[in-house]
Protein backbone atom coordinates (compact mmCIF):
# COMPACT_ATOMS: atom_id res chain seq x y z
CA UNK A 1 0.00 0.00 0.00
CA UNK A 2 1.13 3.37 -0.75
CA UNK A 3 -0.81 7.42 0.37
CA UNK A 4 -2.21 9.16 -1.89
CA UNK A 5 -3.78 12.14 -0.66
CA UNK A 6 -3.82 10.47 3.06
CA UNK A 7 -5.47 7.65 1.20
CA UNK A 8 -3.99 4.06 1.21
CA UNK A 9 -3.67 3.25 -2.73
CA UNK A 10 -3.24 -0.66 -3.85
CA UNK A 11 0.50 -0.46 -5.45
CA UNK A 12 -1.69 -2.76 -7.64
CA UNK A 13 -3.79 -0.33 -8.85
CA UNK A 14 -3.83 1.08 -12.03
CA UNK A 15 -1.78 4.57 -12.52
CA UNK A 16 -4.51 6.24 -14.34
CA UNK A 17 -6.49 5.22 -11.34
CA UNK A 18 -4.23 7.32 -9.03
CA UNK A 19 -4.16 10.40 -11.50
CA UNK A 20 -7.71 10.31 -11.45
CA UNK A 21 -8.19 10.03 -7.55
CA UNK A 22 -5.46 13.01 -6.65
CA UNK A 23 -7.00 15.26 -9.59
CA UNK A 24 -10.36 14.40 -7.79
CA UNK A 25 -8.74 15.31 -4.57
CA UNK A 26 -7.02 18.50 -6.23
CA UNK A 27 -10.09 19.70 -6.87
CA UNK A 28 -11.87 19.46 -4.13
CA UNK A 29 -9.07 21.27 -2.62
CA UNK A 30 -8.59 23.92 -4.37
CA UNK A 31 -12.84 24.51 -3.84
CA UNK A 32 -12.45 24.28 -0.18
CA UNK A 33 -9.31 26.68 -0.76
CA UNK A 34 -11.93 29.74 -2.59
CA UNK A 35 -10.53 28.82 -6.10
CA UNK A 36 -13.72 29.11 -8.39
CA UNK A 37 -11.24 29.46 -11.90
CA UNK A 38 -9.10 26.49 -12.92
CA UNK A 39 -7.40 25.63 -15.68
CA UNK A 40 -6.31 22.21 -14.94
CA UNK A 41 -3.39 20.59 -16.88
CA UNK A 42 -2.66 16.85 -16.59
CA UNK A 43 -0.40 14.31 -18.10
CA UNK A 44 -2.40 10.97 -18.41
CA UNK A 45 -4.53 11.48 -21.31
CA UNK A 46 -6.69 8.68 -20.51
CA UNK A 47 -7.92 10.52 -17.41
CA UNK A 48 -8.33 14.07 -19.19
CA UNK A 49 -10.12 12.93 -22.09
CA UNK A 50 -12.22 10.81 -20.14
CA UNK A 51 -13.30 14.24 -17.89
CA UNK A 52 -13.43 15.60 -21.27
CA UNK A 53 -16.12 12.69 -22.34
CA UNK A 54 -13.65 12.31 -25.86
CA UNK A 55 -14.44 8.44 -24.63
CA UNK A 56 -16.19 6.42 -22.00
CA UNK A 57 -13.83 5.84 -19.60
CA UNK A 58 -12.60 2.19 -18.45
CA UNK A 59 -14.62 0.95 -15.99
CA UNK A 60 -11.90 1.27 -13.16
CA UNK A 61 -12.27 5.07 -14.01
CA UNK A 62 -15.87 5.79 -13.94
CA UNK A 63 -17.30 6.66 -10.61
CA UNK A 64 -13.86 8.69 -10.36
CA UNK A 65 -14.67 10.26 -13.32
CA UNK A 66 -18.30 11.09 -11.93
CA UNK A 67 -16.89 12.86 -8.86
CA UNK A 68 -14.69 14.63 -11.04
CA UNK A 69 -17.30 15.60 -12.85
CA UNK A 70 -19.65 16.46 -9.66
CA UNK A 71 -16.95 18.43 -7.80
CA UNK A 72 -15.83 20.11 -11.20
CA UNK A 73 -19.54 21.83 -11.97
CA UNK A 74 -18.77 23.52 -9.07
CA UNK A 75 -16.24 26.23 -10.77
CA UNK A 76 -17.50 29.31 -12.26
CA UNK A 77 -14.86 27.97 -14.80
CA UNK A 78 -12.51 25.34 -15.23
CA UNK A 79 -10.59 23.35 -18.13
CA UNK A 80 -9.17 20.35 -18.41
CA UNK A 81 -5.79 20.28 -21.14
CA UNK A 82 -3.75 16.88 -21.44
CA UNK A 83 0.16 18.29 -21.61
CA UNK A 84 3.09 15.96 -22.41
CA UNK A 85 5.02 14.98 -19.31
CA UNK A 86 8.15 16.67 -20.71
CA UNK A 87 5.83 20.17 -20.59
CA UNK A 88 4.68 19.74 -17.13
CA UNK A 89 8.55 19.09 -15.65
CA UNK A 90 7.58 21.53 -12.66
CA UNK A 91 4.17 20.21 -11.36
CA UNK A 92 6.78 16.65 -11.60
CA UNK A 93 9.50 18.07 -9.99
CA UNK A 94 7.28 19.99 -7.40
CA UNK A 95 5.54 16.45 -6.57
CA UNK A 96 8.67 14.02 -6.42
CA UNK A 97 10.03 16.91 -3.54
CA UNK A 98 6.94 16.63 -1.49
CA UNK A 99 7.08 13.17 -1.28
CA UNK A 100 10.44 12.92 -0.44
CA UNK A 101 9.66 15.44 2.23
CA UNK A 102 8.74 13.62 5.68
CA UNK A 103 5.89 15.44 6.87
CA UNK A 104 4.45 16.04 3.51
CA UNK A 105 4.36 19.57 3.91
CA UNK A 106 1.62 21.46 1.76
CA UNK A 107 2.22 25.08 0.64
CA UNK A 108 -0.28 27.37 0.01
CA UNK A 109 1.14 31.10 -0.66
CA UNK A 110 4.27 30.24 -1.65
CA UNK A 111 6.61 27.21 -2.77
CA UNK A 112 9.55 25.66 -1.13
CA UNK A 113 13.24 27.28 -2.27
CA UNK A 114 14.01 23.75 -4.41
CA UNK A 115 10.81 24.42 -5.61
CA UNK A 116 11.37 27.71 -7.13
CA UNK A 117 14.52 26.96 -8.41
CA UNK A 118 12.41 24.33 -10.62
CA UNK A 119 10.12 26.74 -11.79
CA UNK A 120 12.96 29.53 -12.72
CA UNK A 121 14.63 26.90 -14.44
CA UNK A 122 11.98 26.09 -16.54
CA UNK A 123 10.80 30.13 -17.06
CA UNK A 124 14.46 30.70 -18.17
CA UNK A 125 14.38 27.32 -20.50
CA UNK A 126 11.46 28.30 -21.93
CA UNK A 127 12.23 32.23 -22.79
CA UNK A 128 15.63 30.69 -24.75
Amino acid sequence: MTKCFGKDIDCECLIPVAEALALCDSLVYAKANGHTRLEVEGDSKIVIDAVNEVFDPPWRLIKIVEDIKSVAAQFVFISFRQVFREANFVADAITHLRHSLPNGNTWVNRVSIEATHVLVFDIVNSII
